[in-house]
């Protein structure tokens, strides 16, 4: 694929995520099960590896999501001058979406993880939500 082909293709991805994200009118709510604080209880402290703690939270429905999908890890905070990755951030995935990832507004910092329980992560993920932006996966 030429690069020129790369470009239009990746711009046709945008404009249909960008669309599968406004005809959606649920609101984009993101929440915890209730059994989440549970969940949480059962898990190993401290947290050592974000992603993996999040994927499986939501494989065992850990998180209320607006619509059926998955969350997983969908882009990296980095420092600005050593471009070591400094925290990971989520996107979700609708199931009934042909480009559309929901990226979550921000990142979980792994230097706060320290001072955070499971259940703290968990929330701080929700939080990330609040604000979720239409993305797509590039080609």
């Amino acid at each position: 694929m030429d690069l020129q082909t790369y470009y239009a293709e990746n711009r046709r991805r945008m404009e249909i995520a960008h669309r599968e994200f406004a005809e959606r009118d649920h609101g984009w709510s993101f929440t915890l099960s209730p059994d989440a604080l549970s969940w949480a209880a059962r898990q190993p402290a401290p947290v050592r590896d974000l992603v993996r703690l999040v994927e499986r939270a939501d494989a065992d429905d850990v998180f209320r999501k607006p619509e059926p999908g998955t969350i997983r890890s969908a882009f990296a905070s980095r420092d600005p001058e050593t471009e070591v990755e400094t925290g990971a951030g989520f996107g979700f995935w609708p199931s009934d979406a042909e480009h559309l990832v929901v990226h979550a507004s921000g990142a979980i910092l792994y230097a706060d993880l320290p001072a955070l329980d499971v259940y703290d992560v968990l929330r701080r993920v929700v939080e990330t939500f609040a604000t979720p932006r239409a993305s797509y996966q590039q080609s």
